[in-house]
């Protein structure tokens, strides 16, 4: 099977001629993931000429679905965000048994302790945030160096690097946040 792009992000998938929208929840846009994941590329759009545009916009719109993978919704990372900051409160106050914070007393289930619940917290925020720095890292790096590789003449290895970051992106967001049970 295989898709081409349409419309900009919106794929159009060969066989059957089904639109893809640019929805992580749609259930067809979660197979053309996978797709994606194992290595393929999609076609370009009719009548379009792979330019540093077209290359950029395939990084960018993996980036921002790694994005969208891990926390799920922006208002998801905002409450992250409040709860590693009254983790790290907890945290340097010395775990106080009388003043543990909701968020992490709302994470200290199952057995785990305040003291574990708020380390849990802290944990994932940092693998969080590394992720994050990653995807940026990677998206730059690679969006200047397709650039270069354009201005060559290098299409095909343009393309590459593409794949290669898209890949990487991907990789990088693997077990962490929402994505943890993938």
């Amino acid at each position: 099977m295989n898709y081409q792009l349409i419309r900009g992000t919106d794929a159009v998938r060969r066989v059957d001629g089904a639109i893809i929208p640019n929805d992580p929840r749609n259930i067809d846009r979660q197979a053309y993931h996978a797709w994606l994941d194992d290595g393929n590329m999609p076609l370009p759009a009719d009548g379009e000429v792979v330019t540093v545009r077209t290359l950029c916009v395939q990084i960018d719109v993996a980036a921002d679905a790694a994005r969208q993978v891990v926390v799920g919704d922006p208002l998801r990372a905002v409450e992250y965000e409040k709860a590693a900051a009254e983790a790290k409160a907890f945290e340097e106050a010395g775990y106080p048994a009388d003043a543990v914070p909701r968020a992490v007393s709302a994470w200290a289930i199952n057995g785990r302790t305040s003291r574990q619940a708020a380390d849990s917290i802290l944990a994932e925020a940092a693998a969080y945030i590394e992720a994050l720095y990653l995807i940026r890292e990677t998206r730059l790096q690679a969006k200047e160096l397709i650039r270069a590789t354009m201005s060559a003449g290098n299409i095909e290895h343009a393309q590459d690097i593409a794949a290669e970051t898209v890949a990487a992106i991907e990789a990088a967001v693997a077990g962490i946040g929402n994505n943890a049970q993938a």
